[in-house]
């Protein structure tokens, strides 16, 4: 992996905020909702080789060259909020690889002398949750009392976070850099969650201190719970008749 500088912004200890796709697709949708806010300027990215598709394209009998060097990972800046904004198209899923991006992301935040490193994740929970809590975790006793008066409730038993979303809080902490990441309850890891997303994303505007319109998002998470709550009801209707029918015959 190689980290590449398109060109290097004035900058006086940024805030940065990493997201990558992951459960609910929550890290990921909060940095895409600050990217459409800020309109930020694209200034570096990490370039890894080999990552596009293992296919040739043909027309008429004749090689078409692909785009194969664009990069997947890309660093963005807002000089207006003075906040870095990472995101990036995968996760490897592989140990090796995401240890080294989450260590790529936090050695661009050093050069950036960033001052603390955000991350906002799903958390796993059984059973639906109507209105998503979020939780806290961080590098420092003072970042996690901080939280407190935020009104972020603190994690109080021993987890895992899987992933470089969470990876790069603990390489953050490693390098000296300050590190917070938010966790937004999930009952869908495998689908996108729109009301974690929504819980997540208005937390993190809270602590960036950054203004950002939830309406659209709000009416997302509105038809989300509507339609759920109408086919849980339906769920329970066939149950129902199901139960119903078992006594026939």
């Amino acid at each position: 992996m190689e980290i590449q500088f398109h060109k290097k912004p004035e900058m006086n200890k940024p805030k940065m905020l990493v997201g990558l796709p992951g459960m609910g697709m929550v890290s990921k949708n909060t940095v895409t909702s600050f990217i459409e806010l800020l309109k930020p300027e694209l200034f570096a990215d990490i370039y890894v080789p080999h990552l596009s598709p293992s296919l040739a394209i043909f027309d008429k009998g004749l090689v078409v060259p692909m785009e194969r060097d664009e990069s997947l990972f890309k660093f963005y800046y807002s000089s207006e909020k003075n906040i870095i904004l990472f995101t990036g198209e995968m996760q490897f899923g592989f140990l090796t690889q995401d240890n080294e991006l989450a260590e790529k992301i936090v050695e661009v935040a050093k050069l950036c002398d960033v001052d603390t490193i955000y991350t906002v994740i799903a958390k796993h929970v059984e059973g639906y949750v109507e209105d998503p809590q979020v939780f806290g975790v961080a590098t420092t006793q003072e970042l996690l009392d901080y939280l407190k008066t935020e009104s972020v409730e603190i994690v109080d038993s021993n987890m895992q976070i899987s992933g470089v979303n969470g990876l790069v809080i603990e390489y953050a902490q490693r390098m000296g850099i300050n590190g917070i990441a938010l966790l937004s309850e999930t009952a869908f890891p495998q689908a996108l969650d729109i009301k974690a997303c929504y819980a997540g994303l208005k937390k993190a505007s809270e602590l960036l201190g950054i203004e950002i319109d939830l309406t659209g998002i709000e009416e997302e998470a509105r038809k989300f719970e509507e339609g759920f709550k109408k086919y849980m009801k339906e769920m329970q209707g066939k149950k129902s008749s199901d139960e119903d029918l078992s006594y026939i015959g």
